[in-house]
């Protein structure tokens, strides 16, 4: 998880992961080993809707609380900056690209870290319509089964929550 096509999350242009260490990023970037990023246009579609609470909520147990309680941890940040109503769930989209890739489309383009520009330090640049001359170097991912996502992770936390030591407290 990591990069954004098009705006970011802790800038203008720059996405939270890719900012805090891009000359890292842009070497793995021109690593030559196969790359598959899911940015944020696609975790912004991981919402963490009423529907997801009210399935957690019916656990009735600590640790579905807890989960709640981290789900909704930004909900604000991301309704007064982002203007949006459900936050989304950024990183388990990756887990989830490990798990089922099939859940994805994506393809392979271009994608440049920026380096040194005081406006964009740490945007991932997206050639999105081939307009460079460079090597296509990633595969972005464009869209994810949202649905098949949220089965996932519900089915995760259901079999942590049997699991969790919290339960008993």
């Amino acid at each position: 998880m990591g990069g954004a096509i098009g705006s970011g999350n802790t800038g203008p242009a720059a996405e939270f992961n890719i900012q805090v260490d891009p000359e890292a990023a842009h070497i793995v970037f021109e690593s030559d080993i196969p790359l598959f990023m899911v940015p944020l246009e696609v975790t912004h579609t991981a919402l963490v809707t009423s529907s997801i609470l009210d399935s957690i909520k019916l656990l009735k147990t600590n640790f579905g609380q807890i989960c709640i309680d981290l789900l909704l941890f930004f909900q604000l940040t991301y309704k007064k900056i982002f203007r949006m109503d459900d936050p989304p769930l950024h990183d388990p989209c990756a887990v989830a690209f490990v798990i089922d890739p099939s859940m994805f489309d994506y393809r392979l383009m271009r994608v440049d870290v920026e380096t040194s520009s005081v406006l964009s330090f740490g945007q991932t640049v997206c050639d999105i319509y081939d307009m460079s001359n460079k090597k296509k170097n990633v595969h972005v991912c464009t869209k994810m089964n949202v649905e098949k996502f949220w089965s996932i992770m519900l089915e995760c936390i259901r079999l942590a929550d049997k699991q969790s030591p919290i339960n008993k407290i």
